[in-house]
């Protein structure tokens, strides 16, 4: 009996494994996550194995985090998870995480350890919205205004800085302030050199903490 149940997890496995049909509704851009219970945070991605990815966590923006590194189970199956595979090595990254509370029963089978749907107190990445934003240099970038679905990353957008990212996180800045701070660069060609990028981004979002900072004066 117990070799016969052995038979059947690995088979369903093995099947998930293989399997690439996976649907959910789309949960919108970074602004229009419901974040409630989730944990965020910010980190580099250190190492792959399977169907999993390690994360060195440098800040945790929501939650409660105590490990200094955490892994990440990606997609497998049917599951609707993000790729692991698109998240590089040293590449780092803000990720709205989920635990894994429970395990299904064939969620896991030791002759293949390094796929499988996660161990017990890891952490899922779901790609049914934008739930993750890539950094570099204290800027983020991915969809956070957009309503177009299945859209990650619109090149064409300037990157969001983690201040306001954070403050958005804690309900000290709206949608709107992120979608200022998202704009297109007014001239094309500065999307050509990422420090004119950066340089304008910057004039921009010191501009719009300061009216960040003058609304919460006035609550």
């Amino acid at each position: 009996m117990a070799a016969l149940r052995f038979l059947t997890s690995f088979v369903l496995l093995i099947l998930a494994t293989h399997s690439h049909a996976c649907r959910c509704i789309w949960e919108g851009n970074f602004t229009q996550l419901d974040l409630t219970g989730k944990t965020i945070v910010l980190g580099t991605v250190t190492q792959h194995s399977g169907n999993s990815m390690d994360l060195a966590v440098s800040d945790v923006l929501q939650g409660k985090l105590f490990q200094e590194q955490i892994r990440i189970w990606g997609a497998i199956g049917n599951l609707c998870r993000a790729d692991v595979k698109e998240f590089e090595d040293g590449s780092q990254w803000l990720m709205v995480l989920e635990s894994i509370e429970e395990i299904p029963d064939w969620g896991f089978n030791p002759s293949t350890p390094n796929y499988s749907f996660g161990r017990k107190g890891d952490y899922t990445l779901s790609r049914c919205g934008v739930y993750w934003l890539k950094h570099h240099n204290g800027y983020l970038s991915g969809n956070v205004d957009d309503s177009r679905r299945w859209l990650y990353l619109d090149k064409k957008k300037s990157p969001v800085s983690l201040k306001l990212i954070k403050a958005f996180i804690d309900g000290r800045a709206d949608k709107t302030l992120l979608a200022e701070a998202a704009k297109p660069p007014e001239d094309k060609q500065e999307l050509l050199t990422d420090t004119r990028v950066f340089l304008r981004q910057q004039i921009r979002e010191e501009l719009l903490e300061e009216k960040l900072e003058s609304l919460q004066e006035t609550e």
